[in-house]
């Protein structure tokens, strides 16, 4: 078995870390605070790049876009943004979820998010057009989603 080691540690500042998210190819990465803050590292540097905030509560999870042009994420206030990775801002701000959202995903080519819930449904956002509501919501599980996988099926 190989040994694991540490190859960098650095003060986030953001209370509790909920989620350490990396891009498509590693160089940059995205932590999730309690501070309801999301913060983009350069982490081979340790040098923040930017702290997005528009939260009403702390964020759980955070991904990258393909491009590394978006991010979106969720939060125990029960919404999910879509941000603008060079401006800061938020482009939209999807709320459908009864409960706290625990976990979010872009699909492979980052033109739909997927969220998971504390209402133990999973929404999925079409983040290319302007509509607010879910596309689709999946009610049939029986306890709180923690995690979701998008992969592709092609051979």
């Amino acid at each position: 078995m190989t040994e694991l080691t540490t190859l960098a540690t650095f003060q986030c500042k953001q209370q509790v870390i909920r989620a350490v998210r990396f891009n498509v190819d590693g160089t940059y990465c995205l932590t999730c605070g309690a501070d309801k803050k999301i913060k983009l590292w350069n982490p081979q540097r340790q040098l923040l790049l930017k702290t997005y905030g528009g939260h009403a509560n702390e964020v759980l999870d955070a991904a990258g876009s393909c491009d590394s042009s978006q991010i979106i994420s969720c939060s125990s206030d029960k919404s999910v943004i879509l941000w603008d990775v060079t401006t800061g801002q938020p482009l939209r701000r999807y709320r459908g979820h009864a409960s706290s959202v625990t976990c979010i995903k872009f699909n492979e080519e980052s033109t739909m998010a997927v969220s998971g819930s504390v209402d133990n449904t999973v929404a999925f956002w079409d983040v290319m057009s302007r509509r607010q509501e879910p596309v689709q919501v999946l009610k049939d599980a029986k306890d709180t989603i923690t995690s979701i996988q998008s992969s592709s099926d092609r051979e």
